[in-house]
């Protein structure tokens, strides 16, 4: 992929994320002003927000997607908006079809248009997945960590030439533990419940160490 195309497809991406994000905030305004009112009262609130159906839910999967598939954009920020908006349990299945949508644009696109000159460079990461004794599992570790950008590991993906069905099994089982905590930690700020929301990012923070050390274990094993 030229650098050239590269750039248009984020450019293309971040005009999606602008338009998306605008609808949204039309959809979600009254609630944002109601959320900002201090005399306002928490059980009206949460009525509110939970009154959007099928066509804000689709809006947000679409931004959750765009947003996995433009480097270095986080998506935590809407994952959690997500739980806030639809509750736990389908906040994460929103959340986790919108970055297996996300994540498969970027695989579609990179088979399509190929490996960029320096992608085709090993970096560090790409060589300790291909020193894996089971690179899949290597794959499914990386969606997991959420400072490692997604695209890093989809080019590995490529690389690797996984099939999609397996492909498609890493990245779900992968961006699920992240997906559940958004969502949940969502759910728990809306009601209130401070110590659920705390517990959700410590347990984000627990899970890049540990997914750190599992990484570099299993490096050290097969080397």
């Amino acid at each position: 992929m030229s650098t050239r195309l590269k750039v248009l497809f984020i450019l293309v991406g971040l005009i999606l994320v602008i338009i998306l994000g605008y609808v949204i905030y039309k959809d979600y305004y009254a609630d944002f002003m109601l959320f900002l009112d201090p005399k306002a009262d928490r059980a009206h609130l949460m009525e509110s927000i939970r009154s959007h159906k099928l066509k804000d839910a689709l809006l947000l999967v679409a931004l959750t997607a765009v947003m996995c598939a433009i480097p270095g954009v986080p998506n935590s920020v809407i994952g959690i908006f997500i739980g806030v908006c639809f509750g736990p349990w389908i906040g994460v299945l929103m959340n986790v079809s919108g970055n297996i949508l996300g994540n498969f644009i970027v695989i579609l696109l990179l088979r399509k248009y190929g490996l960029s000159k320096k992608a085709k460079d090993p970096g560090e990461f790409i060589t300790n997945i291909l020193n894996m004794k089971k690179p899949a599992v290597g794959i499914t570790v990386g969606y997991m960590i959420p400072v490692l950008p997604s695209v890093i590991v989809n080019y590995a993906a490529v690389k690797l030439k996984l099939p999609l069905k397996s492909l498609l099994l890493a990245v779900t089982i992968g961006v699920l533990p992240t997906s559940f905590l958004y969502a949940f930690g969502g759910d728990a700020l809306l009601k209130g419940n401070t110590k659920i929301a705390i517990l959700s990012i410590v347990c984000v923070v627990i899970l890049v160490f540990v997914l750190r050390i599992f990484q570099k274990r299993q490096v050290r094993s097969n080397a």
